[in-house]
């Protein structure tokens, strides 16, 4: 696991709890979509590290 995998990693959980934060103090129905899709958001990036990782490991098997 590559040193850029983790900061992004770290990163991407900084910014999936600020998603939460921000729609759990929204006052309107955009605020409460722009928060939980930052949220959405990180969750499917965090599963395309998880995956790269892994292709990247079955890579170095072969």
């Amino acid at each position: 696991m590559g040193i850029d995998r983790f900061i992004f990693g770290i990163l991407t959980i900084v910014v999936a709890l600020f998603g939460l934060f921000y729609a759990s103090g929204s006052h309107d129905g955009y605020s409460y979509f722009v928060g939980l899709t930052l949220f959405i958001g990180a969750v499917l990036f965090m599963f395309h590290l998880i995956k790269g990782h892994y292709d990247q490991l079955e890579a170095a098997d072969h």
